[in-house]
């Protein structure tokens, strides 16, 4: 039987889109330079529960395995990736991703104290009220002039994400409103799957790196592993809530971090 047209154009984009992410993962290994971590505390920052462990997975586990703190901040609750799902509520999503970012958390090594949630309703992120951006931008203060990171890693600007857009933008007004001055790296996700934006975010940086995973593979595929609400579907779903293209890109060989340059403070 003759597939459909729309199935073999479907076919087609995937095709294409595969192959641009190919070009641009190869542009970006010839381009970058070796990414070594400072030996201070780290912060990563994740719009979602898995953001973190598809980005920054293998330097988490770098960082934990010589002993050097990593702490890890949540956004949302996660709870907007399976909208009027018919059996599982936002609320009992969000419970499950907490989970599963705890098991993806001792997967890495980071300690549970390390580990923070601000709970904001997953999907909001882009519309919240002044009152509400402002709430959350001195929460995400008060965080980050706790711990004093020497690094920090956070998503793309812009990542084909609206969630992580809008989460850029919070962390850098903390760390103006702290006048804190760590080494910020952009950490691409969802820029991945258009590699048009990747490209962009090359063309726009003046440093980009790539950390190889080595060694720490097997801890980055377990912690991405246990984010099975994102890679499974959940019934009676057919699809999961994350493409398997998608989650294989993260599964190469190598992170790349691109550098942000903070305004110096006046």
């Amino acid at each position: 039987m003759t597939a459909p047209p729309s199935s073999r154009r479907q076919r087609a984009k995937l095709f294409l889109r595969q192959m641009a992410i190919g070009f641009c993962g190869g542009l970006l290994r010839f381009a970058s330079k070796p990414f070594a971590p400072r030996e201070e505390t780290a912060v990563v920052i994740a719009p979602h529960q898995d953001d973190e462990s598809l980005g920054c997975g293998g330097l988490i586990a770098r960082k934990r395995n010589e002993g050097l703190p990593v702490h890890v901040i949540f956004i949302t609750d996660g709870s907007a990736s399976h909208p009027g799902h018919p059996r599982v509520s936002p609320a009992e999503l969000a419970v499950l991703r907490r989970h599963e970012a705890m098991q993806a958390m001792a997967a890495l090594g980071v300690e549970r104290r390390c580990v923070h949630f601000l709970g904001e309703p997953d999907g909001t992120l882009n519309v919240l009220t002044p009152d509400r951006r402002e709430q959350l931008v001195a929460r995400l203060s008060a965080l980050l002039r706790s711990v004093m990171p020497g690094e920090l890693f956070l998503p793309c600007y812009p990542d084909g994400s609206s969630e992580h857009d809008a989460t850029f933008g919070f962390v850098i007004d903390a760390l103006r409103r702290e006048r804190l001055q760590p080494d910020v790296w952009q950490y691409p996700v969802w820029s991945w799957w258009n590699p048009l934006l990747l490209l962009r975010r090359w063309a726009h940086t003046n440093e980009c790196r790539r950390l190889p995973l080595e060694d720490y593979a097997q801890g980055k595929f377990h912690a991405i592993d246990c984010y099975q609400t994102q890679l499974r579907p959940l019934a009676p779903d057919t699809q999961a809530s994350l493409p398997q293209e998608l989650i294989d890109i993260f599964k190469e060989d190598s992170e790349f971090f691109f550098r942000h340059e903070l305004t110096p403070p006046s």
